[in-house]
């Protein structure tokens, strides 16, 4: 493991804590001066993607909230596979929630105070993993409540989406196989070449950057990115090309609230987008769970609707707060 870190220090302190086997995971808390008590967010990212690159997000959030966020295993600043590692297992469903367990126990300490879980589609599905399956390990981390923006459900055998989750599933494995991994001119020319790109259409400048910097770590003499593309097909696999969580969604406890934020659902069934598409099904599994459609945004809501994915995770971790 390298000292490279996805939010640099300037913006946000960081500790490293042993997830599953050990493995160093990176924590970060965000520098906010003068604020006074704020209910703490802990933030979850996407596949591919880092802590660091919700750095804009970050920015909105932290006047009203103790912002709290790290990589997952094989990404950003966390601890990389070993060369020649089961990749599957280092990925595995239940490694990815014991290391939210672990993140969740720190920030909890760190912050004085039980957090809200925010995340974004991959980390979302590791602490519903932690949820449904550890519950005893889940409970004692008294969360104050979930806000999770599409975590992926793949549709099982049977359920109406189930052949296009396949079809989905299968492009988004072949596109992350042969991803680009190498970019010697560094964040800037990584910036330059994800401009405008399928996910980064809607991006803002700021917001392509601020990936790019923290999703691409020196290497000797040139740049390659902080997830390998093994480790982000491995992720696809372990969470998004089998019915993981949704057939135990059913478990939720009903005293933990729960809050979805999902893209345009009828642009994502006509797509085949499953991952925006099964969201209505995943609420309605869950009783008190609310649902939240942000029409005309994608998978990306969380950069594309910044500041109203930013105005629901503040009103949801007031709520929480106040219960």
């Amino acid at each position: 493991m390298t000292g490279f870190v996805s939010l640099p220090a300037e913006l946000a302190e960081s500790r490293i804590v042993p997830g599953h086997g050990g493995r160093p995971i990176r924590i970060y808390r965000w520098r906010t001066q003068g604020a006074g008590p704020r209910p703490a967010l802990l933030w979850g990212h996407a596949n591919g993607f880092a802590a660091g690159s919700y750095r804009t997000l970050f920015a909105s959030l932290a006047a009203d909230l103790d912002v709290f966020a790290f990589d997952a295993a094989g990404q950003g600043g966390s601890a990389q596979p070993a060369e020649g590692a089961d990749i599957s297992a280092f990925c595995d469903p239940d490694a990815l929630a014991d290391d939210v367990d672990a993140v969740a126990q720190e920030a909890r300490a760190w912050a004085g105070r039980p957090v809200v879980y925010g995340a974004h589609s991959m980390c979302g599905a590791a602490m519903l993993r932690l949820t449904l399956f550890h519950p005893a390990r889940f409970a004692a981390l008294g969360l104050k409540g979930m806000i999770l923006c599409e975590p992926p459900f793949f549709p099982p055998p049977g359920h109406d989406l189930h052949d296009a989750g396949l079809a989905r599933h299968k492009k988004r494995v072949t596109r992350a196989s042969a991803r680009r991994d190498e970019f010697p001119g560094g964040p800037d020319e990584l910036a330059a070449y994800l401009t405008g790109r399928e996910i980064f259409a809607r991006f803002r400048p700021d917001q392509v950057a601020a990936h790019a910097a923290a999703t691409l770590r020196p290497d000797g003499g040139t740049w390659r990115l902080a997830c390998a593309p093994a480790t982000e097909t491995a992720v696809f696999r372990a969470l998004g090309g089998q019915p993981v969580n949704f057939p135990a969604l059913h478990r939720f406890p009903a005293g933990v609230p729960l809050h979805f934020v999902a893209g345009d659902i009828a642009a994502g069934l006509a797509q085949g987008v499953t991952v925006t598409a099964m969201m209505p099904d995943a609420a309605a599994r869950v009783p008190h769970a609310k649902l939240t459609e942000l029409a005309g945004a994608s998978h990306m809501m969380v950069f594309e609707e910044e500041a109203e994915c930013a105005r629901l995770v503040k009103s949801f971790a007031s709520e929480c707060e106040s219960r």
